[in-house]
């Protein structure tokens, strides 16, 4: 049976009038597809300009790596052979790499790139102050981009080394650094390194053209290398330019010869002076700097050694004792009270006993009767007496402390007539100068001293070199001497000091501006053709003054050590002391070491054919304390020889644009 079926009816949507909605839906996708295109567009662009810009810096790098590259070509091609820098005629460098591709890593040239490396010097060029010379590298690819580095050189200077030698052997005999050896400064060596098995402390860099033997037994703070390319020392025609120099500043000069060529035979001496020009109270202005020239008479070496009259096993009479005295008491003509000193030889005489009555009548106020007395014992007093009395001392010929024995006989310049008992019977001062002495005479400078320094100096402003420029403007701090040259005194300055022959230290030769307070302001360059020696003499070897109680010896100095500021460098054989094998063993003191003579307090370095002796262990001879003086590194002596290899000094980037390598290493020489 079937069931009725019911129809549903037909239900049709509608919407309300006004709200027509057909074909929003397309702008939607309209939008969405060009917001779409838009940021692909964006993405594209960006993509396409980060990939400019990536090649950009990818070709700036090449261009820097490729300038770079160049340079440590060139610094290696100045090294390998510095005449490349000796210019032709009318050139103010030397081309040494045009249109040159640069190699890199990967063996392969860089595409596109190539290289112009250019050298030449910069700078002051005359050596004064350094040797400079700079590498420019310039590196352009095909569209003409460039990039440019600078480097500039310096001449490595020999007065970097704290020690510097060409043989560690003594003859037969091979020098160890041992005993816990200290060494503040660079080490050179062209021979192998010895270390014992006592050790040594390097605090700077080691370098040998052999090997360290005993390196275990070394502590080396910055390192060590061997097998190094060996420096040379400055050949003696390499320094033919230190004499034309020297007479640029009126510093060349003639000494003369004495009976051998060692250095017992010195009869020229130059004393550094360091005055208080400018009235501040103290000698360390840049002007305050003088030196002074001595020559002594034929047959005066020892006089003007100051070399004792003795022997080491028999003391001199009071007569022969005209170098060594005492101070005493005294009034001058004007009534000022001083002491003064009185060599041995004239307390004997009658003045001497009439002058110290004197000074104790005026500085005691003791009576008569009683001054009389002191005065008879000091007149007659033994050479123990005098010289182991408060500030005994000793001077070389030509000192002003010298005039009781230094002008009998002689003409006084004052008045050209021979000097006065009163000018000749007094005790010696600073200011008791004798231009023309029984035994030498002070090389004169200048008959028209300039005013300031004849206002503080006026006794002897005529024999002042000075060594500034605001009073010599030829200065350019070196000196000269022909043969074996004596030194001492003060240094306030920089000076380079060449002696064809030896040089001999006669007593402590110090700056004004001590290099421990870290002011690099004075500097000494000492070069010697033969040796650098530490005089046997009275002030640097305490003498025999008396053989009661088994000997008695007595520091005739205002120290019983030996002081040295300065950079040596030995030509032919070595900085040594003379006659170390020799003297006392138990007379002084180095520290914890019982010894004859002290220290040797060194600040500055040592370069030398061989290493030179100075001591010896059973106590004859100086102890050594030895210090670096950084100064000269940054501030070297003037023209002080250099080693031949070239360190990196500065470093700079260039404008490519417009750029010529001619012009611009014209401007880089004033």
């Amino acid at each position: 049976m079937f069931a009725t079926s019911h129809t549903t009816p037909e239900r049709s949507a509608t919407r309300p009038p006004g709200k027509d909605r057909r074909g929003v839906a397309l702008v939607f996708v309209l939008v969405f597809v060009i917001a779409m295109a838009a940021l692909a567009m964006a993405s594209i662009f960006m993509a396409s300009n980060a990939n400019l810009l990536a090649k950009a810096y990818d070709r700036q790098g090449d261009l820097k790596f490729a300038a770079e590259a160049a340079l440590q070509i060139g610094k290696s091609r100045v090294n390998s052979d510095p005449t490349i820098l000796t210019l032709a005629a009318n050139k103010v460098d030397t081309t040494i790499l045009s249109n040159a591709p640069i190699v890199g890593a990967n063996g392969q040239a860089i595409p596109g790139i190539t290289v112009n490396v250019y050298v030449g010097p910069s700078g002051s060029t005359s050596g004064q102050f350094g040797r400079f010379s700079s590498i420019v590298a310039q590196a352009v690819d095909a569209n003409g981009h460039g990039f440019i580095r600078r480097l500039e050189l310096t001449q490595e200077s020999f007065a970097k080394f704290a020690y510097w030698s060409n043989s560690e052997s003594n003859g037969p005999t091979t020098i160890f650094f041992n005993n816990n050896d200290q060494l503040w400064g660079p080490v050179w060596s062209n021979d192998t390194i010895h270390i014992g098995s006592g050790g040594a402390t390097f605090h700077d860099v080691v370098g040998t053209q052999w090997v360290i033997n005993g390196i275990p037994y070394g502590t080396y703070a910055k390192g060590y290398q061997q097998n190094q390319k060996p420096i040379p020392l400055p050949s003696t025609s390499a320094l033919n330019n230190l004499t034309t120099i020297a007479s640029t500043s009126g510093w060349n000069f003639t000494t003369q010869r004495g009976a051998s060529n060692t250095e017992t035979s010195v009869l020229d001496r130059i004393e550094f002076i360091a005055a208080d020009l400018n009235k501040l109270g103290d000698s360390t202005a840049l002007n305050d700097g003088l030196f002074r020239w001595y020559t002594a008479k034929a047959n005066n070496d020892t006089k003007l050694r100051g070399d004792w009259a003795g022997t080491p096993t028999t003391p001199p009479t009071v007569a022969q004792t005209t170098f060594c005295g005492d101070w005493h008491w005294n009034k001058d003509a004007n009534g000022v009270i001083q002491q003064r000193f009185y060599p041995a030889s004239v307390h004997p005489t009658l003045w001497f006993k009439s002058q110290v009555k004197q000074g104790y009548i005026d500085k005691f106020s003791y009576s008569a009767a009683k001054s009389d007395t002191l005065a008879k014992a000091d007149s007659a007093a033994s050479l123990q007496t005098i010289l182991t009395s408060a500030n005994a001392r000793c001077y070389p010929a030509g000192d002003p402390h010298l005039a009781a024995v230094d002008r009998p006989g002689m003409i006084d310049p004052k008045t050209s007539a021979a000097y006065t008992n009163a000018a000749i019977q007094i005790g010696g001062l600073d200011t008791t100068f004798t231009p023309n002495g029984v035994y030498g005479s002070w090389k004169q400078y200048t008959t028209t001293p300039d005013t300031t320094i004849l206002k503080v100096r006026t006794w002897d402003a005529k024999y002042l070199y000075p060594i500034d420029r605001s009073f010599n403007k030829n200065a350019k701090g070196v000196i000269y001497a022909s043969g074996n040259l004596g030194l001492s005194g003060t240094l306030n300055g920089r000076v380079t000091l060449y002696a064809h022959g030896s040089i001999v230290l006669l007593d402590d030769i110090r700056y004004a501006n001590d290099p421990v307070k870290g002011l690099c302001r004075d500097i000494l360059g000492m070069i010697s053709d033969k040796d650098i020696v530490i005089a046997d003499n009275a002030m640097n070897d305490p003498p025999l003054i008396s053989t009661s109680s088994g000997g008695i010896y007595q520091n005739l100095d205002i120290s019983k050590d030996f002081y040295i500021h300065g950079v040596m460098m030995a030509l032919g054989t070595s900085f040594r002391v003379e006659n170390f094998n020799a003297g006392p063993t138990a007379v002084n003191n180095c520290g914890t070491i019982t010894n004859g003579r002290g220290c040797i307090y060194l600040s500055g370095g040592i370069i030398q054919q061989m290493r030179g002796p100075v001591g010896r262990s059973n106590g004859n001879g100086f102890s050594k304390q030895y210090t670096y003086d950084h100064c000269a590194v940054i501030n070297p002596p003037p023209y002080f020889p250099t080693t031949g290899r070239f360190l990196d000094n500065r470093y700079l980037e260039l404008d490519p644009a417009g750029f010529n390598h001619a012009a611009y290493f014209t401007s880089l020489i004033p």
